[in-house]
């Protein structure tokens, strides 16, 4: 039986706080409750089965595809920065910059970079949000014959990005063992499945989804080193004001 609060305090008019609210509070937020278990297994089992019945008909059972990439970027992110900081695309980057000018000091682009990387850790979880809908983008102009909307191509790039950011945290110990052998399952993973999501999804045949996966692959990493080549360029230019 709960014990009445403190006369200082005002007599409770709704249900006091308690460690199984709280938990019920975490497990609505993180929507464990009913969803990720669910999505994660239908997106193994059967993509597109799983995206058809999301956009089309029940998507109750479903975890948020906006809650599936706050949920698993942010975890991808913390593990590569914090417990596996050699397995880090920054930490590779800072890496570089330092060896561009072994033993002397900086100079004044290397440490404006450096600075940079600095930025881009900081903001790294919003960085990689961008590459959802830079992803929709090239999906839709890609594969416009199929009449869906840039909402709805937002959803499929949220849910096969958070899968595979998923994904990329159990091989996180791998590539930190073997850097090299890490990043070369990374590159298979994220061809090999974004070509059975296609096959899946849209119905193709395997030798097309694996064309379409390249392609909008390399369209995606342009299109962000592009992006990325520009924010370089004008931060360096607005740092030396």
């Amino acid at each position: 039986m709960e014990t009445r609060p403190h006369p200082d305090f005002p007599e409770p008019q709704i249900d006091r706080i308690s460690m199984r609210t709280m938990l019920a509070s975490v497990l609505s937020i993180l929507n464990l409750e009913r969803g990720i278990f669910y999505t994660s297994w239908e997106m193994i089992k059967s993509p597109g089965d799983a995206m058809r019945r999301f956009l089309f008909q029940d998507r109750s059972k479903f975890i948020d595809p906006l809650k599936f990439l706050v949920l698993t970027i942010p975890l991808y992110l913390f593990l590569t920065l914090n417990v596996f900081p050699e397995s880090s695309f920054f930490d590779g980057l800072r890496e570089g910059l330092s060896r561009s000018n072994p033993g002397e000091v900086e100079t004044e682009a290397q440490e404006r970079l450096t600075a940079l990387v600095g930025y881009m850790v900081s903001y790294s979880d919003l960085l990689l949000l961008l590459t959802v809908p830079i992803s929709a983008f090239w999906t839709r102009v890609i594969l416009r014959s199929y009449k869906l909307n840039y909402g709805e191509h937002l959803v499929i790039n949220a849910f096969l990005y958070g899968f595979m950011t998923l994904a990329s945290i159990i091989l996180l110990p791998v590539q930190w063992v073997a850097y090299t052998l890490g990043g070369t399952l990374m590159i298979i993973l994220s061809v090999g499945y974004q070509t059975y999501f296609i096959q899946s999804f849209f119905r193709k045949g395997w030798f097309k989804s694996l064309l379409y996966s390249l392609l909008l692959l390399a369209l995606s990493l342009l299109t962000s080193s592009i992006g990325l080549i520009i924010m370089m360029v004008i931060f360096i230019r607005l740092t030396m004001k």
